[in-house]
């Protein structure tokens, strides 16, 4: 049997590319080629009857599918129905439906062209689609819809599906519950498979990435946000790994609105959907309801949750009685602010390192120090990380609260030195002193990794080749000084402000700034603890001989010693490595991906504004190849990335805030920065001139000519301009 693409004439397409793939990989696809040029032969391969199938450029693609959009033939019994079948295929991309899906999705019709499959004609028994994951409710099971025989009329919705307890179905359910299982971890993604069983063998006649999934009424509502910039849900999630994170978010997040009088009962906090943790926003939002003033859209904005329901959503009034209800939580919240600084305070004085000192490696029972680790020294850093982060959001919604109209980036930028930027102020110094050892590096600067919240992750200590990279990508940094533009946003704050409200707008505002420090800081320790906790797991990994399995096992799983669940979090994990999550989970919500329009607006996180060359960026890896004075496309950024965020002129993210890492650092390093962005590594071409407004919160493609990718601008320019390759003002 030949190759199915030699002697192709013209398109392969998106379904043959599917299915070469499947071939390739051992899954059994009944013989086809592409697009044969002399039928004759192509009948002398194959045998009769024959199916002729579409395979358009864009089809069965990652966003759209083009499902019931083109023509397929069976049972061909002549090469003359074969060639009328082939022509009628190729012909079916310029029907008016096509064109009109085509506009739907934002793809252009004359950019179609159609390759065509001929393919063996199989006979079954038993023929339908299957899918991994319930389409109808988000469900991570298999759903089967079969029918006896072929499956045409099945897919055409002219024939109903047989129930899940006919025998032919009860037969052949776990065989094609396995195989799609096996397609799913192949491709990395949830998959729309269309099978046909002959001979009780089973036939992969197609099998697409699954691109719309609505949720059951009982679902809740889950978002990824804050999670997914640079965190736990920003890829597929190890089981060790979440069950550390939910461990103390269960507790925390529930604590934290017990003490602030908001939370009386309980909820699951966190929940993994496809791979990715995902946090409880229903409930979270029931609780923060209780307050007056309370408006579900303006919560929703701040955090990057796309709303779907009519107005503001739900609103909470101010009233006199709704205002003496929250006083409890009103008089609660400084006394929390008070302590929580107070520990922050003594524990990086000097009590984190006192903690370090109580788990010391390598230990005499590897097991037990690891329970005690998690359950002690882990538990105490990241509680009071995230009691911090809570701490620096109150105080970020009681500033915005009251001075709505302040320059809020310039207004946090220019904090107090933080540890996490060290790394990059010593790379910045040996790289100018022309310096190549890096012993002294990986010795103090040991915790810090590619990925930090991925325990798989290798730290510095453990990746030399990466950091002698950094050092050597090095070339000086590409911002400018944020103080002088935070130092003026504030005069000009006061200068606006009547005397009787400086003085709070200056207490909210240092406590505001006070707490993002501190948050920055207790991000250090956190990626501190992570690394004591990796070097303990890898400890036990190697008592034991677990290899890597160790991750895909909880952390009570590893004090157990329970192996059990391996291969299904193994499963998981790859089945979803590939999987563009949505960000909301729930009955409102409804997954759809496909093209983004637009302007390409986002949240102004980092003042100024940036021209220069759009460099694309998927992870860090990529990352760490642009050049000096670009413009950094990428999903999002982690501790790990700030480094390579020196060198660059301007970020742009697909997620992220005000309160974000990447806006942090952006606002520290003086790079005007446009977060939340949807779809910006894919509407921004890589090397494309770009115009970044980090005050105006939006994006320019300056040479694109595409409508719909540039917005008018407002904001005026600094006219003088920094180098060559782009300018820049604060």
């Amino acid at each position: 049997m030949p190759s199915p693409v030699d002697g192709a004439r013209g398109t392969v397409g998106g379904k043959a590319r599917q299915l070469l793939e499947l071939q390739r990989a051992g899954f059994r696809v009944p013989e086809f080629l592409c697009s044969p040029a002399d039928i004759g032969r192509a009948i002398e391969i194959l045998g009769l009857p024959l199916a002729v199938r579409s395979s358009a450029s864009a089809e069965d693609g990652r966003d759209v599918s083009f499902a019931g959009q083109f023509r397929s033939f069976l049972n061909l019994r002549t090469a003359g129905e074969v060639e009328s079948a082939m022509q009628a295929c190729r012909e079916s991309v310029h029907a008016p439906s096509v064109a009109d899906y085509c506009r739907r999705n934002a793809i252009d019709p004359d950019s179609l062209s159609m390759g065509v499959i001929v393919q063996r004609m199989v006979q079954p028994e038993l023929a339908g689609v299957v899918f991994t994951v319930n389409p109808s409710t988000g469900a991570e099971e298999i759903v089967i819809e079969a029918c006896e025989g072929l499956a045409d009329e099945l897919l055409a919705g002219r024939k109903p599906a047989l129930p899940p307890d006919h025998p032919l179905v009860r037969r052949h359910a776990p065989g094609i519950g396995e195989v799609a299982r096996a397609i799913q971890r192949h491709f990395g993604a949830p998959q729309d498979i269309e099978f046909a069983i002959e001979s009780g063998r089973i036939h992969i006649l197609q099998s697409r990435p699954v691109t719309r999934i609505d949720f059951a009424p009982g679902t809740g509502e889950w978002t990824n946000a804050d999670f997914r910039d640079g965190g736990v849900s920003c890829a597929v999630c190890t089981p060790l790994m979440w069950s550390l994170y939910d461990y103390i978010w269960e507790d925390s997040l529930k604590g934290f609105l017990r003490e602030i009088r908001l939370l009386d009962g309980d909820f699951a906090a966190g929940r993994m959907f496809f791979g990715r943790p995902y946090w409880n926003l229903g409930a979270v939002k029931e609780c923060l309801a209780r307050l007056p003033g309370f408006v579900e859209r303006e919560f929703d904005r701040d955090l990057g949750v796309e709303g779907h329901y009519e107005g503001d959503g739900r609103c909470t009034p101010v009233t006199l009685r709704g205002i003496l209800r929250s006083l409890p939580t009103l008089l609660a919240i400084p006394a929390i602010w008070k302590r929580q600084d107070r520990f922050d305070r003594a524990f990086l004085a000097g009590g984190f390192d006192a903690l370090l000192r109580r788990h010391p490696l390598p230990a005499a029972d590897p097991t037990a120090a690891f329970r005690e680790l998690v359950h002690t020294g882990y538990r105490i850093t990241e509680t009071n990380y995230f009691r911090t982060i809570y701490c620096a959001s109150l105080a970020k919604l009681s500033f915005v609260e009251s001075f709505p109209e302040a320059d809020y980036p310039a207004l946090v930028s220019a904090l107090p030195a933080m540890k996490h930027l060290d790394p990059t102020l010593v790379l910045r110094e040996m790289a100018a002193r022309g310096e190549t050892d890096i012993g002294p590096l990986l010795e103090r600067f040991a915790h810090r990794s590619r990925r930090e919240l991925d325990i798989r992750a290798p730290r510095w200590d453990e990746d030399p080749e990466w950091v002698s990279a950094l050092l050597k990508q090095h070339g000086g940094a590409a911002g400018s000084d944020p103080r002088p533009a935070y130092e003026a946003a504030r005069a000009d704050s006061l200068a606006r402000l009547p005397w009787h409200r400086r003085r709070a707008f200056a207490r909210k505002l240092d406590r505001l700034r006070h707490f993002l420090w501190l948050r920055e800081e207790m991000r250090d320790l956190s990626s501190r603890m992570y690394h004591l906790v990796r070097r303990h797991v890898l400890a036990i990994a190697g008592q034991r001989g677990l290899g890597d399995d160790i991750f895909f096992m909880t952390f009570r799983e590893i004090v157990d010693d329970d192996r059990s669940n391996v291969a299904r979090g193994r499963e998981r994990h790859e089945g979803f490595r590939n999987f563009r999550a949505p960000n909301e989970i729930g009955s409102r919500y409804r997954f759809e991906p496909g093209p983004v329009r637009g302007a390409l607006r986002g949240i102004g996180a980092s003042r100024g504004s940036a021209r220069g060359v759009a460099r694309v960026a998927r992870d860090i890896e990529e990352a760490m190849h642009v050049e000096r004075g670009s413009i950094l496309v990428c999903p999002f950024t982690d501790p790990g990335w700030t480094p390579v965020l020196d060198r660059v002129a301007g970020v742009v993210t697909e997620t992220g805030g005000l309160l974000s890492h990447a806006a942090v650092i952006c606002r520290e390093y003086g790079i005007p920065a446009v977060l939340g962005v949807p779809g910006a590594t894919t509407r921004i071409p890589d090397r494309a001139r770009v115009a970044v407004h980090g005050g105006g919160g939006f994006v320019e493609l300056e040479d694109s000519g595409r409508p719909g990718d540039t917005a008018s601008s407002a904001a005026s320019e600094n006219p003088n301009k920094r180098g060559a390759a782009h300018g820049k003002d604060t």
